[in-house]
């Protein structure tokens, strides 16, 4: 069993747990339920509170409840440490435990002056909330909890609401510590199709796509640079190419005979350049036409059909433009 290391004089043997639990699930939820105090003990709630979470799901128990209810006090959650408290009571008051009822009831009042809340409303005219899906920090909220000052921790919350045929709506409100009572008003929706955003919130319509072609030319001035860089290393290794060829001839006594071991390799080198200069040559040849394409095509009404095509030693480009 665990108990709650944070009063003296509560009477807390024989409370009974809240539901069964296996062997395994025990043992479990004994060993977070430790790590939890050692990280409060840190003043680490945050993740003491990850903990205890964790090992009142593996075996639910009042004193767990009461020590998650805590950290939500120190981490100054105070709307989250009173609703556990609340339910601390009528969990002891069905367990029988006076003890934690009493000492839950007591931190509860005492929460109650310095609790912020939170009233979600609907501006007059909007109708009511029928097909609209509202939510508070990605929780639903019920068309019976318009209008109520709900309990809610200091800090920010959103607001978003969204529903059919409809632009969505979403604000951000930051809640003080202390005793207060925010007010939020959902204007009427704005049709989806208008492109008008909701009075009072939401984000604008994007800007619609230049259809100028300006992004189309860029990118087709990059794509002929390109071509034209291969082209011009097709001529470097071209012209490399017939020096070694020229090379090579002198090394041999009747070419392609009779060559000297300098000879064959300069004609190896040849070759290999040879080789590459018809690749950056085609390959710099399709870049170019494809960038001309796109350049002068660009903004152009109607559909353009355009393809290439490589063959050895040639560069074909057809089209409708």
């Amino acid at each position: 069993m665990r108990w709650l290391a944070l009063v003296i004089g509560i009477g807390v043997l024989g409370t009974p747990v809240l539901a069964q639990a296996s062997e395994s699930n025990k043992a479990a939820a004994e060993a977070l339920f430790n790590e939890g105090r050692v990280l409060m003990q840190a003043d680490r709630y945050d993740e003491a509170v990850a903990k205890l979470k964790a090992s009142q799901d593996l075996d639910p128990a009042l004193g767990t409840l009461l020590n998650i209810a805590e950290c939500y006090e120190r981490l100054g959650r105070t709307a989250s440490a009173w609703a556990q408290y609340r339910e601390i009571v009528s969990l002891a008051r069905q367990a029988g435990s006076k003890d934690r009822e009493e000492f839950a009831e007591q931190k509860a009042k005492a929460l109650e002056p310095r609790i912020s809340k939170l009233a979600i409303n609907l501006k007059p005219g909007t109708g009511d909330a029928a097909g609209m899906k509202i939510t508070r920090d990605g929780v639903v909220v019920s068309a019976a909890e318009l209008a109520v000052a709900i309990p809610v921790d200091p800090g920010k919350h959103i607001i978003e609401v969204t529903a059919p045929g409809k632009e969505p709506w979403s604000l951000t409100i930051e809640i003080g510590e202390g005793s207060s009572v925010k007010q939020v008003e959902i204007p009427a929706l704005a049709d989806a199709s208008s492109g008008q955003p909701a009075a009072g919130g939401g984000a604008a319509a994007p800007a619609a796509e230049s259809s100028d072609g300006s992004g189309q030319r860029i990118a087709g001035i990059v794509v002929g640079s390109v071509g034209v860089v291969g082209i011009g290393l097709g001529a470097f290794f071209g012209i490399q190419a017939s020096s070694s060829w020229s090379d090579a001839k002198k090394e041999c006594t009747a070419y392609p005979y009779g060559c000297t071991a300098k000879g064959d390799s300069l004609q190896e080198d040849a070759s290999s350049q040879a080789t590459i200069s018809t690749i950056a040559f085609i390959a710099g040849g399709v870049a170019l036409a494809g960038g001309a394409v796109l350049y002068f095509t660009a903004g152009s009404s109607k559909q353009e059909t355009v393809s290439l095509g490589v063959g050895p030693g040639n560069v074909t480009i057809k089209g409708t433009f």
